[in-house]
């Protein structure tokens, strides 16, 4: 028997999303994608262990970095952080 190991969305886990984004907007730019790129590192092997299927830790990764990209520059825009 065999299962199909499906994650909640990482995309949908606002506190954690809103924590990385807030992070991001107080460090120097290259510092913040350097922190996104380890971020979703660490979530790319944690949902390889579990057994995640490959095509769907693609769509996880690329929602979740999406989300953090799209909270990111409503922060910006709201502190009129965008030159």
């Amino acid at each position: 028997m065999t299962a199909v190991v499906l994650p909640f969305r990482f995309a949908r886990r606002l506190p954690q999303i809103q924590r990385t984004a807030g992070y991001m907007t107080t460090v120097p730019a290259s510092h913040a994608e350097g922190h996104l790129r380890e971020q979703l590192r660490r979530l790319e092997g944690s949902l390889r262990r579990k057994g995640v299927a490959e095509d769907l830790i693609r769509s996880e990764l690329a929602s979740y970095e999406g989300a953090i990209r799209a909270h990111l520059w409503r922060l910006l825009i709201h502190q009129g952080g965008v030159a």
